[in-house]
């Protein structure tokens, strides 16, 4: 499974200039389409010169940043470079995937067209970030060269990937009469290795309804009201709420007793042996290696990967490891320890954004809102000053949109979002700030958490801060506890108890969706 990009598939756009009505544009039409609740746009032109689909592509992209939703290019990873779009969608017979993530880089989407099983599984082993699934039905958009799926078909497709899921998109003659059956009809509901699972398409993708409808906003919100309803009826939240979260919080926890992952740390030198001990502790495997000879070969066997910026000693096998990770699919949690701190340090971040594969951000105040560009002081390591909670949302929601990842700001109050979702954690004792590399301990669980739990990386963040702020709580309640020094290792201990009994995190948990 690939590191994870937040990216809302649900109502996704794929244009086709033929079919503008007469007197409209093709501009105009996706203007509309994106005040009825598109989330995403994808420019297809199978025959527009290479200058006249830059200048278009160009066009679109200043209008889908208006209203913050990205932009895909179909099949031309050229045009794509030439504007700086989000991402490209291949076909079959396009360029090779691997040879696509070489040029585009981590941080650009990749969408892939699959119609069978057998496709499923070389785009997600290839590491996609998404499925075009299709053609569900005939459509006078495309000549087929293979029969429609149908929604069976779909199904099947859905039901191929067990744990190994990314994000789906239906695609091919869908309109405003078969939307809700499809999207009904390839629900499955089924259990992978004991834990009940609930999957069903992310999104779909439209063309001639929405392009060649006489009123697009009218037609997307009709698409966005079906979306909703079977939301509803299927009972999948939009934004998932609190007491959502603490139903996966236990189940997130028995997750990592159950498989053990292995976490690959390449981390601050201080701190390797309480992040050592407390990736034990909840019943994750660490190991701590900054060789780069095995890099790869860990990679094929880690549950998650951890890069800590607090002692910058090989930055280019850090980023190496990353992206070893995640060609195998792993997530991977940055640590940017002092990034708003030094010159040097700024830079380091911004390399590792732009090279290397990242799931996950977890900061404190001072090195979120600094990546941010909203304030953020920091003296070495640590961050100084309040944060008020509005500038908070507002950085951790930016930073993920930006970055298609999970962004976390841990402090006084804890803020965790994708972009879409935010949540605010109110547990936490203040002691956690008197012992050397607290957050890089949490840093640690939440590459743990993120390990056993890859359906939603935004839950196992929050489950995993939830947890070390709790156990921090039940450690400081410890008629044994004196100081820092004694805390330390209750703090460990409590990591422990509550890995067994995890219900204690549902009783304690002070847990705000913003």
């Amino acid at each position: 499974m690939p590191y994870h990009k937040c990216i809302d598939y649900s109502l996704y756009l794929v244009t086709d200039s033929t079919l503008v009505p007469e007197g409209t544009t093709l501009l105009g039409q996706v203007e509309k389409a994106l005040q009825g609740g598109v989330t995403i746009v994808q420019l297809r032109e199978k025959e527009m010169d290479t200058g006249d689909f830059i200048a278009l592509a160009l066009q679109l992209k200043t209008l889908t940043q208006q209203y913050k939703v990205p932009l895909i290019i179909n099949d031309r990873i050229d045009v794509a470079l030439a504007i700086d779009a989000d991402g490209v969608h291949i076909g079959q017979d396009d360029m090779p995937l691997a040879t696509a993530r070489r040029i585009l880089g981590h941080g650009k989407i990749i969408g892939v067209s699959v119609n069978n099983t057998d496709e499923t599984k070389a785009a997600v082993d290839g590491g996609a970030d998404y499925l075009g699934i299709g053609a569900v039905w005939f459509t006078s958009t495309k000549a087929l060269k293979k029969q429609p799926l149908g929604v069976e078909g779909v199904t099947r497709i859905l039901a191929s990937m067990k744990d190994r899921r990314i994000p789906s998109v239906a695609i091919g003659g869908i309109n405003l009469e078969n939307a809700e059956g499809l999207l009904m009809g390839s629900f499955i509901e089924d259990d992978i290795e004991g834990y009940p699972q609930r999957r069903r398409l992310d999104g779909l993708a439209v063309v001639s309804a929405i392009i060649a409808s006489p009123d697009p906003r009218i037609t997307c919100d009709q698409f966005t009201s079906i979306l909703a309803a079977t939301n509803k009826a299927l009972n999948i939240a939009n934004r998932p709420t609190v007491d959502h979260v603490l139903d996966h919080v236990e189940i997130a926890v028995q997750r990592i007793r159950d498989q053990t992952p292995m976490v690959h740390h390449i981390t601050n030198n201080v701190v390797i042996n309480d992040n050592a001990n407390a990736t034990l502790a909840v019943g994750a495997s660490p190991i701590m290696s900054q060789n780069r000879v095995e890099l790869e070969e860990l990679a094929a066997v880690n549950g998650a990967m951890v890069l800590n910026m607090g002692t910058l000693n090989d930055i280019d096998t850090m980023v190496l490891a990353a992206q070893a990770n995640g060609r195998h699919g792993n997530p991977v949690v940055l640590d940017p320890v002092g990034g708003g701190a030094t010159t040097f340090r700024k830079q380091v971040v911004q390399r590792f954004l732009s090279e290397a594969p990242l799931t996950i951000i977890k900061g404190n105040g001072g090195e979120i809102l600094s990546m941010a560009n909203r304030g953020g002081r920091s003296r070495g390591v640590d961050s100084l000053g309040g944060v008020d909670e509005e500038n908070a949302k507002a950085a951790v929601e930016a930073l993920a949109l930006q970055h298609k990842c999970i962004v976390a700001m841990t402090g006084p109050v804890d803020y965790v979002s994708d972009g879409r979702r935010t949540y605010a954690i109110d547990n936490g004792d203040p002691m956690l700030v008197n012992i050397t590399g607290s957050g890089c301990m949490v840093t640690s669980i939440v590459a743990c958490f993120a390990a056993a739990n890859r359906s939603d990386y935004l839950l196992a963040t929050v489950s995993a801060i939830l947890m070390v702020n709790i156990a921090s709580e039940v450690a400081m309640a410890r008629g044994d506890v004196r100081g820092p020094g004694t805390f330390r290792s209750a703090l460990i201990d409590e990591l422990y108890q509550t890995s067994l009994s995890p219900n204690v995190l549902r009783d304690k948990a002070r847990l705000r969706l913003l």
